[in-house]
């Protein structure tokens, strides 16, 4: 219910995206340039930095485009961002709106391919604009809003992590092995991590299991781990929006009704109104989750599979009596 499967995050378009990488590649060895050189990959979000630094390890040069704490829906590339791009043999994006402004910069990639690493992942609108009110919705709110915060399910992370392989080995066959042995370690480390999550969420009461969040950001995670959000501060999948007062009257009417026991906000949005709201209605703030973002190195949440663990533990904390 409420899940589709746009064409531009299809798998054709990634088929076609990786036949285009292997057609830029070196047609003797698999790889770029000389024996010694390293595939200059860059990622567009945090996200798929880490994913492919699983995948890739140091048989790639890695550049990163949005680092770690920062908001991907607001973000501009800066200068050191753009040479990267412009050297690249491969760009690893998102897509789904949240990396648009990629398509400002690819006519300075001279001979990078472009794989979409969403590619064949059924996408779902956001979790509170599906439990809202329906009649006081805004008019120019987009109903076919895709949620593009995907990794929040470990089994969506596994096609993200299976869709990068399938790119690094079109463009660098010759270590074919090492990325297939790779992707399969880190696929094994998802499918552990999904079932210690779980193990965590279960030891909420059923009727704890009740989420406010500051924006639309863990609608796939509530979906695979069996929690719910009734309602989002921002009520919107990015960061952008900005909530009515009557969005703000109706949120507090849903906390009361719901018996809703935190608000949970995340490190990389501004968690003012957050706070302001759990005040009014007399519950707890969690205000350092990772929604659009993941940690700084030895946060515990600088991976995905930490970033999951380290949310259902906060999650878990503040809903348990």
């Amino acid at each position: 219910m409420g899940v589709f499967n746009p064409f531009r995050t299809g798998i054709t378009a990634l088929v076609f995206v990786i036949a285009f990488v292997a057609a830029c590649g070196d047609s003797d060895s698999g790889s770029p340039g000389s024996s010694d050189d390293k595939l200059r990959v860059v990622a567009t979000t945090v996200q798929i930095e880490a994913l492919t630094r699983e995948v890739g390890g140091d048989l790639i040069e890695l550049h990163g485009v949005v680092p770690a704490g920062a908001d991907a829906h607001e973000f501009e590339p800066t200068a050191s961002d753009l040479a990267a791009i412009e050297d690249a043999d491969l760009i690893l994006r998102h897509g789904i709106e949240l990396d648009d402004w990629l398509d400002g910069t690819l006519s300075a990639a001279r001979n990078a391919a472009v794989a979409l690493v969403t590619g064949g992942i059924e996408l779902q609108r956001g979790e509170a604009h599906r439990h809202g009110d329906e009649e006081h919705e805004d008019e120019e709110q987009d109903d076919d809003a895709a949620d593009p915060h995907v990794w929040h399910d470990p089994d969506l992370a596994k096609i993200m992590v299976q869709n990068i392989v399938a790119a690094l080995i079109a463009a660098d066959s010759r270590n074919r092995d090492a990325y297939e042995a790779n992707s399969a370690a880190y696929q094994a480390v998802l499918d552990e991590t999904k079932g210690q999550v779980q193990a965590i969420i279960d030891e909420i009461p059923a009727a704890n299991r009740k989420l406010v969040t500051n924006h639309d950001a863990f609608g796939y995670f509530t979906r695979a781990f069996g929690l719910e959000v009734v309602g989002a501060v921002i009520p919107s999948v990015s960061t952008e929006a900005e909530p009515s007062a009557a969005d703000t009257a109706r949120l507090l009417d849903t906390i009361e009704a719901e018996g809703v026991r935190a608000i949970f906000a995340e490190t990389s949005v501004n968690p003012g109104l957050a706070r302001t709201l759990a005040s009014d209605a007399g519950i707890a703030i969690v205000d350092d989750l990772y929604g659009d973002s993941l940690g700084e190195p030895g946060s515990g949440a600088e991976t995905v599979h930490g970033m999951l663990l380290f949310n259902a533990r906060k999650i878990a904390e503040a809903l348990k009596p």
